[in-house]
């Protein structure tokens, strides 16, 4: 009898042990309201791009101007998102910038669904993947 119950105490403390040390991931970062900025590729001097999604309107920063579009998504299945045509400053900037500006915007316009893990987002599309990692306001530049 003792080696029954000294094996049950054994089994429920392996148990317990093996539960206790599954790493747990952090919630998701909300979509709408969170400050995203792009993780770049190459290193980037000026300020990376960013976005922030709410209320049907996203407004962020494209490398060389401050942008703008309306979009509408699908949060609740397949994480559908569809932005419309994305309006920029005519600020005048050096031709790099101007060069990440426009290829990282285009990828943004084609991009059709996202997921967030903890503090990334990730959005696909036909023009390709585009990465952010979530950032308090002020801060990435």
């Amino acid at each position: 009898m003792k080696t029954i119950v000294l094996s049950s105490f054994l089994a429920a403390g392996i148990l317990l042990a093996a539960c206790a040390s599954e790493p747990k991931e952090p919630p998701p970062k909300p979509f709408t309201g969170t400050r995203w900025q792009a993780q770049l590729e190459l290193p980037y001097a000026g300020e990376k791009p960013w976005v922030r999604f709410g209320d049907g309107r996203l407004e962020g920063f494209g490398g060389c101007n401050p942008i703008a579009a309306r979009y509408v998504q699908d949060s609740v299945g397949a994480k559908a998102i569809a932005i419309g045509r994305i309006e920029a400053g005519r600020h005048g900037c050096d031709a790099s910038a101007q060069r990440l500006e426009e290829g990282w915007v285009e990828a943004l316009h084609s991009v059709s669904s996202y997921s967030i893990t903890g503090d990334f987002l990730t959005m696909t599309g036909s023009g390709g993947t585009l990465r952010f990692h979530a950032v308090p306001e002020g801060a990435g530049r």
